[in-house]
């Protein structure tokens, strides 16, 4: 008997199977319960063929990291009209980011996870994490046509924002509420977007200046 070739189709189609099972794990047990095990039933693919296709598990969460169901792509940051973005200055389009960030990642569950576990544990997968972040950041920047103010510390506003994102987002997985500010509603939200546009046309004082 001659020796069964799996077709292509077949083993892309097990490799889609495999990465969405990830996201469903995240989304409806959290990091703790992922293992190679569970994605194997989730996406009725063997283990035999996870290991094959992707090493181990942060292989496969490296994947899954790569797809825009987990992470934002550039063009969802950016909006869907250019021409606005464009006529943006440099303060109004750094406060843009983080505030499409923020949506993004909030409306993501599973990426919500993985960033609360990051919190916890530091390992491999992580720093690629972390790459898929700063690429995405940097590709966003590449849009802007002008620098903000020499004399900003854009790096330093851009690390402390990022933070503060991350931190809310998170925290809004268990709690409907933080300092005063109701997390369950839009209207909280957007008190939080109002600070954003606050704190970064703060920081950009030049920009400031002309926005005012």
């Amino acid at each position: 008997m001659g020796r069964k070739v799996i077709a292509i189709e077949d083993t892309t189609l097990a490799e889609q199977r495999a990465v969405r099972a990830v996201g469903e794990i995240l989304r409806e047990q959290g990091m703790k319960a992922l293992d190679m095990e569970r994605v194997a039933r989730r996406s009725k693919v063997s283990r035999s063929f996870l290991y094959r296709r992707f090493q181990d598990l942060s292989g496969l969460l490296r994947r899954y990291s790569q797809t825009e169901e987990f992470w934002p792509s550039v063009d969802e940051l950016l909006g869907d009209d250019r021409g606005e973005f464009e006529a943006m200055t440099p303060a109004r389009q750094i406060a843009h980011f983080f505030k499409k960030y923020l949506t993004a990642i909030r409306s993501r569950p599973a990426t919500l996870e993985l960033l609360a576990w990051e919190g916890v544990e530091k390992n491999e997968l992580f720093r690629v994490l972390d790459m898929v972040r700063e690429r995405t950041a940097l590709e966003y920047f590449e849009h802007m046509k002008a620098d903000p103010p020499e004399d900003v510390d854009l790096t330093a506003v851009i690390l402390f924002l990022a933070g503060a994102v991350h931190f809310l987002a998170v925290r809004s997985r268990d709690r409907l509420s933080l300092g005063g500010i109701d997390l369950s509603s839009e209207a909280g939200w957007q008190r939080i977007e109002k600070t954003i546009d606050d704190l970064v046309l703060s920081a950009l004082s030049e920009e400031a200046k002309k926005d005012c």
